[in-house]
């Protein structure tokens, strides 16, 4: 095996971001997103990444504007994705500030939403509302209901647990993301 640089790690993490959204049907592509509830709790709920910019250090995420992690990031807009990559032995938790958008400047990418996907954006009652049974909901897909989530990094931290060596690398947006080793 040829040893990682840390040119080569911060190349690696974002070629497997770039896999994730490259095509729909890449489990890569479901990521866990980490948000902080209003009790301070940790929660964690499964993702789909639809969007990057790696020279801006960001990833999106389209969801329903009355989730509750669309509040938690509206209180506190500290985020954390986790992401395995099973292909390549690598974990990447990435962290940064989420901000929210909605409404008219993400009209385009609901035009990208095929139809069959838009339920995700008009369950009625709203996301996380008790109901009588599991059926009594229904579905009104609604733009109003669509909303951009933007993580925009300040941390990345790879881990790649190979069985010729593991390695783990550290890389902060403070530091003009200049990289570190840590050990794994």
């Amino acid at each position: 095996m040829t040893e990682p640089t840390l040119t080569s790690a911060w190349s690696q993490a974002w070629t497997i971001l770039q896999q994730a959204i490259a095509d729909d049907r890449s489990p890569l592509r479901f990521v866990t997103l980490a948000t902080v509830d209003a009790n301070h709790a940790p929660q964690l709920r499964t993702v789909v990444l639809r969007e990057l910019d790696a020279d801006a250090a960001t990833l999106c995420i389209f969801t329903d504007v009355r989730s509750h992690k669309v509040a938690e990031l509206g209180k506190n807009n500290a985020a954390a994705l986790h992401l395995w990559a099973p292909d390549h032995l690598i974990q990447l938790r990435l962290s940064g500030e989420a901000q929210i958008t909605s409404g008219t400047p993400i009209q385009e990418q609901w035009a990208t939403v095929p139809d069959h996907m838009r339920e995700a954006y008009g369950h009625v009652p709203p996301p996380g509302t008790k109901i009588a049974a599991s059926e009594a909901w229904e579905v009104h897909p609604d733009i109003n209901n669509f909303t951009k989530i933007t993580v925009t990094l300040s941390h990345i931290d790879i881990v790649c647990l190979s069985r010729d060596g593991h390695w783990r690398a550290e890389f902060l947006k403070k530091n003009n993301w200049k990289g570190d080793w840590l050990s794994p």
